[in-house]
């Protein structure tokens, strides 16, 4: 028997699994299901002649769960009841029955859960277990005596499912979706969502099911189109409704069984890998694509990041609709509670108070779109909530185009969106947030449909967190927060900015649309420059919200340069006064300066939880204190003849320095006046001395190199003072040094300063953290790291080696895969009047700060400044080089040179023996 069902199934798996590459989803769940229906009866029927079991103890098989609703997933379990009369007589020969049965489905390898109960009690563990609750909707005969079905069915409509207990079941089918929404994530937009248990799951579409059946009755039997088509007729759902939830059912299932082919079991969890592969099946890959990729190649990592952003957009689209139906199936079936008469006040102009929610007349409604926003306008002034009835109501007319149409053409209603848009106080709304119950209604789209392509946008990376529309509402909210006050400990400069906010809507509109533009390519057909793009769009968007000329350019403008100020800060020398009047150069004077401080931290804060660091929090506090100086004429560096402002400045810190010092005054002097002159400008007075101290003990102790780790003025990470003799290659082996250590570097300074002995020293300074404890593992790890230097420096080890040893080789399994990323290289000799600055964007991995400083070195380059940017597994590393004889780098082929060298430094793995010797070269800290 056991032989026989092993075929029948292997046989069964090979037909239905070379389907899931075709047009599979619900249809190959039911073929799976019907194949189940057909083997376990037959294997029933054997049963029952092996148990001998009679008329007298009456058994049925039903099948629960997905399986009890006519479909089962490509590798999923099955679940069965086998049920029987009560009474110890019968409960013994239905376990008989039992093992009979499961026995050969067990030995074959199928994985089957089963329950052998009787109607009495499966009825009274549903009063406290909800999952027999909702069984007992799902059961299904497979064979035996479907009069005990009935019974249950009977039973439990009249007591669990009654009208009088339909709100308590309700209540347990939210608590259950709330809490396994914790469980998987906890939101509807995670980077690998869960498709079946995950917010906007199958399981959530299982809860409207339940819900609809509890209340209406409704089963996939009673006709064509299953329980939504059936729900139609009843009036529950419209047909619109009913068409989007049977699509994104359809669209869960096929990619849950093609989740499931791919990894040949049962998997449910939508990671980046599967994501691409996935995306290549279903076809997002356009046609031009595939047609330039030979026979037999791989599409290039770009191509399968845009299908899977692609594919991911239509994902949360249909999770979305599953979401609302959850909640709007819930609503529908729950009784309304009958008590005394409420109280009811007519608040004007279609809007009422009852019972102390906001509501509307859905046929007003309908007639007159903006009583919509005026229904929520008084949710504002009155603090209270909106009726669920209420609020069901307006999204059914959100989502009809030709009402969205009405709405945007009134003149009130641009005006009322702004103002609702600005709303600072807490609102008892669902979510706690006007802008996502806008959004959530479909009021946002309505009034914004150019928000339509980025609804459910996503980045193919592990950085943007959320999709671009969520992060938009979330960005409105981080504002809506500083305004509030609520960040004073932890943004104290956002807080009091935002507490100076000249006209709120300028500010809250450019936060909404400040990514609207990702949707859109621009004139060239390229979607890089979101910025402009938005900016462009506002010229059509703002108009029909009331906005003047004057107050759009300004928000124009923000849109257009959200992005200016984070890149300055994080990828800019902020220590050279050209970098402050240049970014001012952009910037529309104070009150704009404001503005866009405040955006970009609002942007930042909510691409990911962990997106702005301290770090970059206080690079943009820099920033913008320089920038305001400048624009207040406060700034001496912005002067228009700096060189004798300059040589003040640097006075003044020699003469605090000399304050601060604690040894011999021959040694600082000797330091200070063989540094650079930015050296003393970028760094305060006490960590001179600190650094000061290190060079004089290297020279006491008659040292190659010489590192302690001084007071940091971030101390989030510790800040590491390497001096060494100056030598070809010494960053690289230096960072190579760190990187083996496990210590991630968040940025350098980089000097050298000329000795007596006409040798030369560097002094280098890195900010450096412990990828897990922090600043704390930094002091661990110092004897250790300060041993790997003296051998790296010294040429005793060389740095390739120590990496493969202590990191090991490359391996797949070493970390999570994750989307690729697209390594660009840019030059760029108008950034700075000394330097040219190159910027390399790539996948961040161990020693790749090593590979691009031995690049560097190999190509002949000095390196003055480095600033290290990670933003989830991308790096944006910034380098401000020279030549060796200190001049810029000439545009043309040596650019070229560089542009190539850099890329194929990002490609090499910095644990295996890296290729050619070093370059001879006069001493260089490069």
């Amino acid at each position: 028997m056991t032989a026989a069902v092993r075929k029948h199934w292997d046989d069964l798996d090979r037909r239905l699994g070379s389907e899931a590459r075709g047009e599979d989803g619900l249809a190959l769940g039911r073929a799976r299901a019907a194949a189940l229906d057909a083997l376990l009866a037959k294997l029933f029927e054997a049963a029952v002649a092996s148990t001998n079991a009679d008329a007298d103890e009456p058994v049925v098989l039903a099948a629960v769960g997905t399986f009890g609703r006519g479909a089962v997933a490509l590798r999923s379990d099955i679940d069965v009841r086998i049920v029987a009369r009560a009474g110890a007589k019968h409960r013994d020969a239905a376990s008989r029955l039992a093992d009979a049965l499961l026995y050969p489905l067990w030995d074959a390898g199928l994985s089957v859960g089963h329950q052998v109960v009787d109607c009495a009690e499966m009825l009274d563990l549903a009063q406290d277990d909800l999952a027999t609750a909702t069984s007992l909707l799902d059961l299904r005969r497979i064979a035996g005596d479907v009069s005990l079905l009935k019974e249950i069915e009977e039973r439990a409509y009249a007591g669990l499912f009654s009208e009088g207990e339909l709100a308590r079941f309700a209540a347990r089918l939210e608590e259950e979706a709330a809490a396994r929404h914790s469980r998987f994530g906890g939101s509807l937009y995670l980077l690998e969502p869960e498709v079946k248990a995950g917010a906007g799951g199958l399981r959530d579409l299982d809860i409207a099911r339940w819900a609809a059946r509890a209340r209406f009755r409704t089963n996939e039997s009673h006709g064509e189109g299953g329980t939504w088509a059936e729900l139609v007729r009843l009036g529950v759902l419209v047909p619109r409704e009913a068409r989007e939830i049977a699509n994104a059912e359809e669209f869960l299932w096929r990619v849950r069984n093609r989740l499931h082919a791919h990894a040949a079991r049962k998997s449910d969890r939508l990671t980046f890998d599967r994501q691409e592969a996935i995306a290549v099946d279903l076809g997002y890959v356009p046609a031009a694509a595939l047609s330039q990729t030979g026979e037999g190649s791989e599409l290039p990592d770009n191509e399968r990041a845009a299908a899977a952003e692609r594919f991911m957009q239509d994902y949360f689209g249909h999770a979305r609709v599953v979401s609302r139906a959850r909640e709007a199936l819930l609503l529908r079936a729950t009784p309304p509670r009958r008590r005394g008469r409420p109280v009811e006040v007519d608040l004007g102009r279609g809007v009422r108070l009852f019972d102390g929610h906001v509501t509307v007349d859905p046929a007003e409604l309908a007639k007159d779109p903006p009583l919509a926003l005026r229904a929520y306008a008084a949710c504002v002034q009155k603090k209270a909530p909106i009726l669920p009835f209420a609020r069901d109501a307006i999204a059914r007319n959100a989502a009809d185009q030709g009402w969205s149409e009405r709405l945007r053409e009134s003149p009130e209603a641009g005006p009322l969106f702004v103002e609702l848009l600005c709303t600072v106080p807490d609102i008892p709304l669902k979510r706690g947030s006007i802008a996502g119950e806008l959004h959530e209604v479909g009021l946002l789209l309505a009034m914004i449909p150019e928000f339509m392509p980025v609804t459910g946008r996503v980045h193919h990376d592990v950085y943007h967190v959320y999709t671009v529309d969520v992060h938009s509402v979330a960005a409105v909210d981080a504002l809506r927060a500083l305004c509030r006050g609520e960040n004073v400990q932890e943004r104290p400069l956002a807080s009091r900015l935002a507490a100076e906010i000249a006209r709120p809507s300028t500010l809250f509109l450019a936060t909404l649309l400040h990514d609207v533009g990702k949707g859109y390519p621009d004139a060239s057909g390229s979607r890089k420059n979101h910025s402009i793009t938005g900016a462009d769009l506002c010229v059509t968007i703002l108009p029909r919200l009331g906005i003047l000329q004057d107050e759009a350019t300004e928000i124009r403008a923000l849109v257009r340069e959200h992005l200016l100020m984070y890149h300055v800060a994080t990828r800019r020398d902020l220590d050279d006064p050209s970098t402050t009047k240049d970014f001012c150069a952009q910037v529309d004077g104070r009150e704009a300066l404001r503005n866009l401080y405040l955006l970009t931290v609002c942007d930042i804060t909510t691409t990911s939880p962990t997106a702005m660091t301290s770090w970059k929090a206080r690079m943009l506090d820099e920033l913008y204190f320089a920038a305001d100086a400048y624009f207040t004429g406060t700034d001496l560096a912005s002067d228009s003849s700096p060189h004798p402002v300059d040589t003040a400045r640097t006075q003044r810190v020699k003469q605090r320095a000399a304050k601060f010092f604690q040894g011999d005054k021959r040694d600082l002097d000797a330091f200070v006046d063989s540094m650079p002159e930015r050296y003393l400008l970028a760094n305060s007075p006490e960590a001179i001395c600190a650094h000061a101290n290190v060079a004089a003990e290297r020279m006491r102790e008659g040292k190659f190199v010489h590192a302690a780790l001084v007071p940091s003025r971030h101390p989030e990470v510790s800040e590491l003072c390497v001096v060494a003799e100056d030598a070809p290659g010494l960053l690289a082996r230096i960072a190579a040094a760190i990187t083996a250590s496990r210590l991630e570097v968040l940025g350098a300074q980089v000097y050298s300063r000329p000795t007596p002995d006409g040798d030369g020293e560097a002094v280098d300074l890195f900010w450096i953290r412990d990828t897990r404890t922090g600043a704390e593992g930094a002091a661990q790890a110092l004897p250790r790291l300060v041993r790997d230097l003296e051998s790296v420096c010294s040429g005793e080890v060389d740095a390739s080696d120590l990496l493969r040893e202590r990191l090991g080789t490359s391996s797949p399994w070493r970390e999570r895969p994750s989307p690729a990323v697209l390594s660009k290289v840019v030059i760029d000799d108008r950034a700075s009047p000394r330097h040219t600055v190159v910027e390399i964007f790539a996948k961040d991995r161990p020693g790749l700060l090593y590979s691009l400083a031995h690049a560097l070195h190999t190509l002949g380059l000095s390196i003055a400044l480095s600033k290290i940017n990670t933003e989830g597994t991308k790096v944006a590393d910034v380098f401000y080089v020279n030549e060796l004889d200190g001049s810029k780098v000439a545009p043309g082929p040596r650019f070229k040179e560089i542009h190539e060298a850099l890329l194929g430094a990002v490609s090499t793995d910095s644990t295996r023996p890296s290729e050619g010797g070093l370059r001879t070269s006069p001493p260089t800290n490069g």
